[in-house]
C-alpha cells in the first residue's frame, strides 16, 4: 500500500509539472509562441472548431541587395492580424506571395472557402506559423477562461488546497504547543499510521513524525499547490490572449470569432424572384453585401444564373470598374422593368429569375471563373449552390435574405427585429442555413446606410 501511495503521488506530481511546463511554453509570449483557440470552421478539415493552435514567429533575412526574403512559404498556415483592428486575428493558408517595394505580401485562403482572401497580408502583420495543434483542447481552455469555467477549474481547486493546508498548519501548531505522548498500546496500528501518512503526502500535506513532533517544513509543504500555481498563471495567459478574439465585433471568416462565421468577400445577401401584382419577373432583384471595412470594386465580376442542372451559365450582368460596393454596404441589380422595388437599383438588365434557377457571383469568365458566392432554391440545381439549397421557393414579394448572425431568424431580420441593422455577413457555405425567408422583401442599394454586425 505504501508503494501504491508513493507511486500515485509521484505520478500526479510529475503530470502536473509537465502540464505546467507545457502550458507555460505555449502560452507565455517570451518563448516566441502564441496559443489560439479555434472558434469557427474556415480551415476545416485541417484545423477544426475547438482545436488549440500554437503559432511561432519565423525569422527572415535581408540580402546585401536589400531584397527581402520571405519568412513563410506557400502552404504554410499562418495567423495574422487585421489592418483595421490589431485585435482581430485570422488563420488561413498561404496560397501565393509577392514582393512590392521591398516588402513581402502573401495571398491567403481558408481551406473551406471557395476563393482566396481579397486583401494581401503584409509580412509585418503575421503573428506566426502554425507549428502544431491540440484537437479539442481549445474547448477546454475556452471553458476554463469563461465566467463559469474559471472558478470551477481554477479558483475553487486552488482555494480548496489552500484551506486544507491552513487546517493542516493549525493542527501542526497545536501539536507543537501540546504534544501528545507516544502510546505504544494505541488502537491505531502501525499499518494504519503508515496509510494515514502516505494519504496525507499524496494530497500534499506533511504528517507528524513518529516521535509526535511535527516541525513545519515550508520547503516540503504544498507540493501540489506549488505545481498548481504555474498552471493558474499559464491559464491566465491563455485568457488574455483569447480575450482579443472574444472582444472583436466582426470576424473575417476566420477561426477565432466565438460562435460566428463572417466572410471576408462580397456575398449575395437578398434575392427576389416574384414581384407579384401580375409582374412576377419585372421586379426580380439580386442584392450584394460587402462585409469588409473597405469599399470593394466589382470590376471583373459578373452575376450568372443556371436553370436546373444545366451545365452552362447565363450571364445576368457584367460589372465594370465604376461599380463600387461601399464598406459594410450594398449593391443592387434588378430587372429593367422594375416598378415596385422600394429603392432604385444600382444596375439593371433584361434578365429575369424563376423558381428553377440558381445564381452566383463569379469572378472571371462564364462557366470557368471563380465562384465567389452562390445561392440555389431549386432542388434540381447541382452546381450553383453552397451546401444544401434553400428549402423554400419564395412567393410573391417574398425574398431570401442572408442572416446577420448564426442565431438570426426571419423575425430578428425583419423590420424592427434585433438583427435588422447588423448586415448580412454570416456565411457557413450552406444555403439552407445561411438564409431566411422574408415575407416582405427589403432590398438595399449602394446609397443605403452601411450595416455591420
Amino acid at each position: 500500500m505504501k508503494l501504491i501511495f508513493k507511486s500515485a503521488n509521484f505520478g500526479l506530481s510529475l503530470l502536473l509539472v509537465l502540464a505546467a511546463i507545457a502550458i507555460a511554453y505555449i502560452a507565455i509570449p517570451a518563448f516566441g509562441n502564441k496559443a489560439l483557440i479555434v472558434r469557427s470552421g474556415s480551415m476545416q478539415p485541417a484545423i477544426k472548431v475547438g482545436d488549440l493552435v500554437v503559432v511561432t514567429s519565423q525569422t527572415g533575412l535581408i540580402t546585401p541587395q536589400s531584397t527581402k526574403l520571405a519568412k513563410y512559404k506557400v502552404g504554410d498556415v499562418i495567423a495574422f492580424k487585421s489592418d483595421e483592428n490589431s485585435k482581430l486575428f485570422t488563420t488561413h493558408r498561404i496560397v501565393g506571395k509577392e514582393i512590392k517595394d521591398g516588402k513581402v505580401f502573401y495571398q491567403t485562403k481558408g481551406d473551406a472557402n471557395n476563393a482566396a482572401d481579397n486583401n494581401l497580408v503584409a509580412e509585418e502583420n503575421i503573428i506566426g506559423k502554425s507549428t502544431f495543434r491540440l484537437p479539442y483542447f481549445g474547448r477546454l481552455f475556452a471553458f476554463a477562461k469563461s465566467n463559469v469555467g474559471f472558478p470551477i477549474l481554477v479558483i475553487f481547486p486552488a482555494l480548496l488546497v489552500i484551506i486544507l493546508e491552513i487546517i493542516n498548519i493549525v493542527k501542526e501548531l497545536r501539536l507543537l504547543r501540546h504534544p501528545e505522548p507516544f502510546d505504544c498500546h494505541s488502537e491505531r496500528s502501525e499499518e494504519s499510521q503508515d496509510k494515514l501518512r502516505e494519504g496525507s503526502r499524496f494530497f500534499g500535506f506533511q504528517p507528524q513524525n513518529d516521535s509526535g513532533n511535527s516541525p513545519l517544513r515550508s520547503n516540503n509543504n504544498l507540493p501540489i499547490l506549488r505545481v498548481l500555481l504555474p498552471l493558474v498563471i499559464g491559464i491566465m495567459f491563455f485568457h488574455n490572449s483569447f480575450a482579443f478574439f472574444s472582444d472583436t465585433a466582426t470576424s473575417i471568416n476566420n477561426t477565432f470569432q466565438a460562435s460566428q462565421i463572417f466572410t471576408n468577400h462580397i456575398v449575395i445577401s437578398e434575392v427576389q424572384i416574384d414581384g407579384g401584382l401580375g409582374q412576377a419577373n419585372d421586379n426580380d432583384f439580386i442584392e450584394l453585401y460587402n462585409p469588409t471595412s473597405s469599399p470593394f470594386n466589382l470590376n471583373g465580376y459578373r452575376l450568372v444564373k443556371r436553370t436546373g442542372n444545366a451545365p452552362n451559365d447565363t450571364n445576368i450582368f457584367t460589372f465594370t470598374s465604376s461599380h463600387i460596393v461601399p464598406a459594410h454596404g450594398y449593391f443592387l441589380w434588378a430587372n429593367d422593368d422594375f416598378t415596385t422595388i422600394a429603392v432604385i437599383p444600382d444596375v439593371t438588365s433584361s434578365d429575369t429569375l424563376a423558381a428553377s434557377n440558381s445564381v452566383a457571383l463569379r469572378q472571371g469568365n462564364l462557366n470557368t471563373g471563380t465562384i465567389i458566392d452562390a445561392l440555389s432554391w431549386d432542388p434540381g440545381a447541382s452546381s450553383l449552390k453552397e451546401g444544401t439549397q434553400f428549402n423554400s421557393n419564395p412567393g410573391a414579394n417574398q425574398s431570401m435574405e442572408r442572416k446577420a448572425l448564426s442565431t438570426s431568424t426571419a423575425s430578428s431580420m425583419a423590420i424592427g427585429g434585433a438583427d435588422e441593422f447588423k448586415g448580412n455577413g454570416f456565411d457557413s457555405n450552406n444555403n439552407a442555413t445561411d438564409f431566411v425567408l422574408r415575407t416582405v422583401s427589403q432590398p438595399q442599394n449602394s446609397s443605403s446606410s452601411p450595416e455591420a454586425p
